[in-house]
């Protein structure tokens, strides 16, 4: 794909100002900037609104958009239709909001962006006192990574998860085509399409209201359903993860599980509640 493919980065938040300025610092310093930069929050905090303010003056490179909701619970997969519809580009691709990108992950992304394919990368999740150095400016994110072979004995033991996918080796590496890459999954803090094919499933389903499941494992299915193929960009688009306590209840598995089937069950590639409002929607 040539390089004049025009983006827009659709950023998940919620809260959480001190990591979107970590994204937006690495956004600004990227080889290849992003041409829109969509904070897409699930909520409407004075202080998220309050440091949009201060981050559209910060980073002028940036593009920046702002959308908001009402905060009345998990309403995530809302938020980033609502988003996609807002959005000004082809190709869109989607980060989390405590999820820092690699200097190169925009360029590694649209360099190898294709209709009808989504690419699927993975995540490195940090530990709490390298996030903490991270959050407190002692160590910045593009040092880590552009020298991870350094920190390896501090990773380690700092219980870093999937420090595998740490490993960086860019999509024009001689050893790029020698790394077998296989992807089974979406994972809602690193992927990317363009828009139409997004569109062609009708957007996230938002009848999953609770968190896991539909943001990624439901977009996987669906996209291949109507023959669009996912296609894996782990080492070449790398984002680290910051480290943060997670919540979960078991039992939303088991409700958007239940979802999943259902619709799986009836080769429901396109889903009624999406973007376009269908049948009782």
């Amino acid at each position: 794909m040539e390089n004049n493919l025009k983006c827009s980065i659709i950023i998940s938040v919620y809260k959480d100002t001190d990591s979107l300025d970590l994204i937006l610092d690495s956004l600004s310093n990227q080889t290849i900037i992003p041409n829109e930069v969509i904070i897409s929050e699930d909520g409407n905090s004075k202080e998220m609104l309050e440091y949009v303010k201060v981050a559209k003056d910060k980073y002028k490179k940036l593009d920046i958009v702002h959308l908001y909701q009402e905060d009345i619970g998990w309403r995530k997969n809302i938020a980033l239709n609502r988003a996609i519809v807002a959005s000004k580009y082809e190709y869109l691709i989607f980060i989390d909001g405590d999820c820092v990108p690699f200097d190169d992950f925009i360029e590694n992304h649209i360099m190898q962006a294709s209709k009808k394919i989504v690419l699927a990368g993975k995540r490195v999740e940090l530990g709490d006192q390298i996030t903490k150095e991270i959050r407190s400016k002692k160590l910045t994110v593009s040092k880590l990574t552009n020298n991870y072979w350094l920190y390896a004995i501090k990773l380690i033991k700092d219980k870093t998860r999937h420090l595998e996918d740490i490993l960086h080796i860019s999509y024009k590496s001689f050893l790029a085509p020698f790394i077998k890459k296989e992807v089974n999954y979406i994972i809602g803090c690193n992927w990317s399409a363009f828009k139409e094919d997004i569109l062609a499933i009708n957007g996230f389903d938002e009848t999953y209201a609770l968190p896991s499941v539909g943001e990624d494992v439901d977009l996987g299915w669906r996209f291949r359903g109507l023959g669009i193929e996912l296609k894996s960009c782990r080492y070449n688009a790398n984002i680290v993860h910051l480290y943060h306590k997670k919540r979960f209840d078991s039992s939303q598995g088991i409700i958007n599980n239940a979802i999943l089937k259902k619709n799986f069950d009836a080769n429901k590639f396109v889903c009624d509640n999406g973007i376009v409002k269908k049948d009782n929607f």
